[in-house]
């Protein structure tokens, strides 16, 4: 983690690419993301004690199944999407897609009915398909905070690969996973109102070096520690301190305050805590001396909650959140051009990003 406080990774998002419930690709998500659409449908999933049926938020794949096999092929029409874009860049970026690594974020390790092999097994069934993978691909087991770890690699090898695609994927829909969510009340269900609806997704970002392309400029990155982990405990209460942290670092990278950031893309889904960590951070960082109030000059930032109309889909989540973000910034529809993504994983660690546009729309 300490490779993210505070780094300034000198990227942008050039493009993007999606398979989530919302639709086959990017463009069609961000639709039904900015029209609010929920698609969630109930499922073979059960709830363990009462075995009523879950919602979920599933793929409309022709042939679905569950587990981790099932996830390159959530990857390969998105990286087929990603491809295409590729051909439309400047001179100076464009490449075949054979040239360009692919930096995959997946479940973490202790996620349940995840392979201790994921990533190995992952690479192996995506070059049965794809041939070998360019110098400089790899796959990365960090689940929802996994993102800001491929910018840190990315930005480390664009000298070598100023062009690289950025992918997180990740699938709930096992009753395994619903099982171990479920005991420790943090599934949305007739008899918990504070959890999470489950999802699968496959979202991907284009990055290149910052003003070699219009696009959504990757301005700071930001990580921090809860101490209470996920949702905390009488003995370990929520403190905020990791997302705090973690806001602060991004934003100071950045060079840009909190009050000046209108839009929010969180985490929220649907479980309390989340939101009780998002309000003490916004607090505390929105306030500055010596009056101790905001200073924000258009009210309170607006949340858009990508988690509402896809589900809880792990690593996916932050590249369709800065998806999002990049196709609103190059219509013209990102208040004052800037986001603040932001990101946590059960074990406790908590990521932000602060984005803005760059370069003008894009044509």
């Amino acid at each position: 983690m300490a490779e993210l406080r505070g780094l300034a990774p000198g990227l942008s998002v050039v493009g993007y690419g999606m398979w989530t419930a919302l639709g086959p690709d990017g463009p069609t998500t961000v639709a039904g993301l900015d029209a609010r659409l929920i698609v969630s449908q109930s499922g073979d999933l059960r709830e363990p004690l009462t075995g009523a049926a879950l919602p979920c938020f599933r793929l409309a794949a022709q042939h679905w199944w569950a587990g981790p096999s099932f996830l390159s092929e959530m990857l390969l029409p998105v990286l087929g999407e990603c491809a295409e874009q590729l051909a439309a860049l400047p001179a100076p970026l464009r490449r075949p897609a054979s040239e360009v690594p692919v930096l995959i974020a997946v479940a973490p390790r202790g996620r349940p009915a995840r392979p201790d092999d994921l990533e190995a097994r992952l690479l192996a069934e995506l070059e049965a398909r794809l041939g070998p993978l360019p110098e400089g691909s790899a796959v990365v087991g960090a689940g929802r905070v996994g993102l800001p770890h491929l910018i840190a690699r990315a930005a480390r090898q664009a000298g070598r690969h100023p062009v690289q695609i950025l992918i997180g994927v990740e699938s709930f829909l096992m009753q395994e996973i619903v099982d171990h969510y479920a005991d420790r009340h943090r599934l949305l269900s007739e008899e918990n109102s504070s959890g999470f609806v489950p999802g699968e997704a496959a979202a991907a970002m284009i990055v290149a070096p910052r003003g070699m392309a219009p696009g959504l400029a990757l301005k700071g990155l930001g990580a921090g520690r809860e101490p209470s982990g996920a949702g905390g405990s009488r003995d370990a209460p929520v403190t905020g301190e990791g997302l705090t942290d973690a806001i602060r670092a991004a934003l100071a990278a950045a060079e840009i305050p909190l009050f000046d950031i209108p839009i929010f893309l969180g985490d929220l889904n649907g479980e309390h805590f989340k939101f009780k960590e998002a309000m003490i951070a916004t607090m505390r960082l929105d306030r500055l001396p010596p009056e101790n109030v905001s200073r924000r000059p258009r009210g309170h930032p607006e949340h858009w909650n990508a988690i509402e109309g896809l589900g809880e889909i792990g690593a996916a989540l932050m590249p369709a959140q800065l998806g999002w973000a990049f196709e609103a910034a190059r219509s013209g529809r990102l208040p004052q051009g800037r986001a603040l993504a932001f990101a946590g994983e059960d074990d406790g660690a908590r990521v932000a990003i602060v984005a803005a546009a760059a370069g003008g729309p894009v044509r």
